[in-house]
């Protein structure tokens, strides 16, 4: 069969990955990307020797779909090995480092965990070895069993109130700015299932380069897809800039309610309701370039709800080789709460930078005297929310997207709102849509 003619709507992570996994097999691709640079939500700026990431975003060694593509992109000495990162959290006004994996006795050392409660945690790793074979990151509606109850009812229940908002809870919502009351527990258990015991880490280089590594001359910068429908056999997209592509095949590597819109006229009413459900997190995020470092080394800080602060999470990166800062100088990234952040999305950035500077002296005093500038983001649909019901609503979206696909429906989806709200998850996306789209094509 020849090798088909793809065209993918969305240059960021889940799109780039997408189109290089096509290319690698032979197909013919084009990638649309409305914005005058490819890499979504992962595209950040460089300012006075700083490097401003969107976020402070966290890897691990066990994310191979991210590694892979790094490789891919001829970027591995450029952006490897990974930057170790020590995870800590603040208790009363006070840093500990805090353990990631969830050792009962390790846990129990957290302030505000009852021994008794943290002991609890040896059932842990049972029941992950009961659920393993229903907790594959990569397909992530196989957890729909598990996605009858909220993560915070799991954790009280099996391990007890203590470790979850001390050492569950500010995991959660930190690392994947989730909903502590209404996240799934299938959320928790995959996340853990990602990442296991692998120690967290920051990549040495923005994520954005491998998009912009992975770009083709051949690709479309700056216009925007506006229509889809299907004529002949084939598929056409319209340009707002005017006219239209063809392809066999379509990939739309877009969030949720944009991928529902465009393809409104090949969707089945099912689909669109549950597209139509998906919901995100927003999310404010504050760079600050200081004079010197608050930590020794490169920190993760999860900050819980009880410490009654604006931040879900502190990151902060000494200056260095590899590091987004010069030597001698640190840069540190504050990231809102979704709950606060919606509520001040459109407020005027010098109130936002007052606040977020306000609640960051309270944690390292002295940020303010060193501070030589600051950066603000936006992001009023920063991640995708797993929320209990969605991996339900997953395994319904993937088995109509199969019976379709079976009728020769050539329309495949990809973005972090499929698997997970990481990089991972986003680059994981775009490969398995184009595994399932060479699949139907034979090649």
């Amino acid at each position: 069969m020849q090798a088909p003619q793809v065209l993918v709507v969305g240059g960021g992570l889940a799109g780039v990955s997408a189109a290089a996994a096509l290319r690698a097999a032979g197909c013919g691709v084009r990638v649309i990307e409305r914005e005058p640079a490819p890499g979504g939500r992962a595209r950040g700026g460089a300012r006075d020797g700083f490097r401003l990431d969107a976020a402070p975003f966290l890897v691990s060694a066990r994310e191979r779909h991210l590694l892979g593509l790094i490789a891919d992109a001829g970027l591995a000495e450029r952006m490897l090995p990974l930057r170790p990162v020590t995870v800590a959290q603040l208790s009363a006004g006070r840093i500990a480092e805090t353990p990631p994996a969830g050792r009962p006795v390790e846990v129990s050392r957290i302030p505000g965990v009852r021994l008794r409660e943290a002991l609890r945690l040896g059932r842990l790793a049972r029941l992950e070895r009961r659920f393993a074979a229903l907790l594959d990151p990569v397909r992530p509606e196989a957890a729909a069993r598990l996605d009858d109850r909220s993560a915070a009812d799991f954790v009280r229940l099996y391990f007890g109130a203590s470790v979850w908002r001390r050492w569950a809870e500010p995991g959660l919502a930190s690392d994947l700015l989730a909903d502590p009351a209404e996240a799934s527990r299938a959320c928790f258990l995959l996340a853990r299932a990602a990442r296991g015991e692998a120690p967290l880490a920051t990549l040495r280089g923005s994520p954005a380069a491998l998009a912009d590594a992975l770009w083709s001359d051949a690709d479309v910068l700056g216009d925007e897809a506006t229509a889809l429908a299907r004529e002949a056999g084939e598929l056409v997209v319209g340009l707002r800039g005017g006219g239209a592509l063809r392809a066999d095949a379509v990939v739309l590597a877009l969030p949720a309610e944009p991928s529902a819109r465009l393809a409104e006229a090949l969707l089945v009413p099912a689909e669109r309701e549950l597209l139509a459900a998906a919901r995100t997190a927003p999310a404010l995020v504050l760079a600050a370039a200081l004079e010197r470092s608050p930590t020794r080394k490169a920190t993760r800080l999860r900050v819980p709800s009880a410490e009654a602060l604006p931040l879900a999470s502190v990151s902060v990166e000494p200056g260095g080789a590899g590091a987004p800062a010069p030597a001698g100088a640190a840069l540190v990234m504050a990231v809102a709460t979704p709950a606060w952040s919606r509520t001040q999305l459109s407020a005027a950035d010098g109130v936002v930078e007052k606040e977020l500077l306000g609640a960051l002296e309270r944690v390292f005093p002295g940020t303010a005297g060193a501070l030589r500038f600051c950066d603000l983001r936006r992001w009023e649909h920063a991640v995708p929310r797993f929320d209990v019901g969605r991996y339900r609503a997953l395994a319904r979206l993937r088995t109509l997207q199969a019976e379709l696909r079976e009728r020769g429906r050539r329309l495949y989806f990809a973005g972090d709102h499929w698997l997970a709200p990481t990089l991972e998850g986003a680059v994981a996306s775009g490969r398995r849509a184009a595994a399932e789209l060479c699949a139907d094509f034979g090649v």
